[in-house]
């Protein structure tokens, strides 16, 4: 990548999302068959070259940044629209692809797999969501303790408020009791959390470093949007559902055959909560919830720009939901 883009050139690339939104708008629904044809291996290769697409689109980015001119009005307008450009792709790429990848690899039992995995979410800022999500939000799904469920009538920029810096927060607590039985430096040494911020800054510095300070600033921006579109889908897979008025599920049903192929098959989350073990391949749809009216990417953008109008949709549903079960 040399040089900046045009304005032109540089929203063209804006272009392929925009297809994605209109192709998600249509909810075309998958068979929630999984495909035999296709063995482990074929699967575990997307997740690995997925995992490399992170880190390279991170690293181009970077680059990118630290290449733009900023002399002229006519420089600073084009760098302008070209950061814009750059902090929607790779976000949204870092909070689809990198996320979703780091989700299914946290739980996977091999220790190399989840050390990829807290690596991509140091590529957000987020190597703590492993203990928040494994611990807290497995182990204590719908219950009041459970600080990733949305209560019924939050909105998400509440949602967001109480999670983004509660998450740090819990997750240092939850390693403050597993270490309860360590003694003096030794107790802070053994902290995971301290550990994935160590290693979050070591990267920081490095940036500043060998990049500079704007990149850095760009680095930053593209981890909290992308940390913000994974709390969005965290905001409606179980909105509502913390207080068990409407049934006994574990979340929201999306059978969108776009979200299923292009998020790794997250939407079948009802079936990676019955068995959070099983890869992204092996869970079987369930239908047994609320469901969802567009796939992920348009449910995102909803709960965002207009909440209003996604919880009167959210509130209706729910009320069909419980007069069927």
């Amino acid at each position: 990548m040399n040089g900046p883009y045009t304005i032109n050139a540089t929203l063209l690339w804006t272009l392929p999302f925009i297809g994605v939104l209109l192709v998600d708008w249509l909810n075309l629904e998958s068979n929630g068959q999984q495909d035999d044809a296709y063995e482990g291996l074929f699967y575990e290769g997307i997740l690995y070259a997925l995992s490399l697409l992170q880190l390279v689109n991170i690293g181009l980015m970077l680059h990118y940044v630290s290449q733009l001119h900023w002399q002229t009005q006519s420089d600073i307008l084009v760098g302008i629209v070209n950061l814009i450009a750059i902090r929607f792709l790779v976000a949204t790429s870092s909070g689809t692809s990198g996320i979703v990848v780091a989700h299914e690899l946290i739980h996977r039992p091999q220790s190399y797999q989840q050390l990829v995995g807290r690596l991509l979410l140091c590529s957000v800022f987020y190597e703590h969501f492993v203990i928040t999500h494994k611990r807290g939000h497995h182990l204590s799904l719908g219950m009041p303790e459970d600080i990733a469920t949305a209560r019924l009538g939050e909105n998400f920029r509440d949602y967001w408020q109480r999670v983004y810096i509660g998450y740090l927060r819990y997750a240092w607590a939850s390693e403050q009791t597993r270490l309860s039985a360590v003694r003096g430096l030794l107790r802070l040494f053994k902290n995971q959390v301290l550990h994935g911020l160590l290693i979050e800054m070591l990267l920081l510095t490095g940036i500043i470093l060998v990049f500079g300070w704007l990149a850095a600033a760009m680095f930053l921006y593209q981890a909290f949007a992308a940390v913000r579109i994974l709390e969005a889908v965290n905001y409606f897979q179980h909105w509502g559902l913390a207080d068990g008025r409407y049934g006994n599920t574990y979340g929201w049903v999306s059978n969108s055959w776009l979200t299923r192929h292009v998020l790794m098959g997250l939407s079948h989350h009802i079936g990676h909560h019955q068995d959070e073990n099983k890869r992204f391949y092996e869970i079987s749809y369930s239908d047994a919830g609320p469901k969802m009216p567009y796939g992920y990417f348009v449910m995102n953008l909803w709960v965002k720009l207009d909440n209003a109008s996604y919880q009167k949709m959210a509130l209706r549903e729910l009320q069909r939901y419980n007069e069927r079960i």
